[in-house]
């Protein structure tokens, strides 16, 4: 799969979750490397075997942080998903129409400010989603994206397996819709 780094739009969409893990964990295991206690990540989803290494400490995640990521890993994106965001981010790009900063916010509060930017409910709704199924599916669509380049601590759960289904089915359309983003993939 392709590598993922965040910039433009996908600093708020695609991490809603990720952001404050990022900020309130304490230290993160290197991909692929086993925690402590020796387990290895859960987030392997290519195939390949984890490279083993020194046990790393396991992150400190507060509890509504582990919710949310867990919500966002199991939420199921539609066949259509990657096709209409690229589309939706398009549009709000064209239309200047700017995220909130949802740093440290969790899910509840990023869907809530989301449905608060003026014009930003009428583009989502002409494009098929609310405020709340975009926002879960961008953060849906990045955290799968991160879990299979090995990008999230130890322990977290896999994504939900049809996503990972329809990552392997649709590669341009994982890649067109990080072009979207600003993200292109390396």
């Amino acid at each position: 799969m392709t590598s993922f780094r965040m910039t433009g739009l996908t600093g708020l969409f695609v991490s809603v979750a990720m952001l404050p893990l990022a900020a309130q964990a304490q230290s993160y295991p290197q991909a692929g490397y086993p925690a402590q206690g020796g387990t290895t990540s859960q987030t392997q989803i290519d195939g390949s075997v984890p490279l083993q290494g020194t046990p790393q400490q396991t992150p400190q995640i507060p509890p509504q942080v582990r919710a949310d990521m867990e919500h966002a890993m199991q939420y199921p994106l539609p066949p259509d998903f990657m096709t209409r965001a690229a589309a939706t981010i398009a549009e709000l790009q064209a239309r200047n129409i700017q995220p909130p900063n949802s740093h440290g916010a969790g899910l509840a509060e990023t869907i809530s400010r989301i449905s608060q930017i003026p014009g930003l409910a009428p583009v989502l709704q002409s494009h098929g989603f609310t405020p709340e199924s975009f926002v879960m599916g961008m953060t849906t669509f990045g955290m799968t994206l991160a879990a299979s380049n090995g990008q999230l601590p130890a322990g977290m759960p896999s994504p939900n397996p049809a996503n990972v289904a329809l990552f392997k089915a649709q590669p341009q359309q994982v890649t067109a819709l990080m072009q979207a983003m600003g993200n292109p993939p390396h």
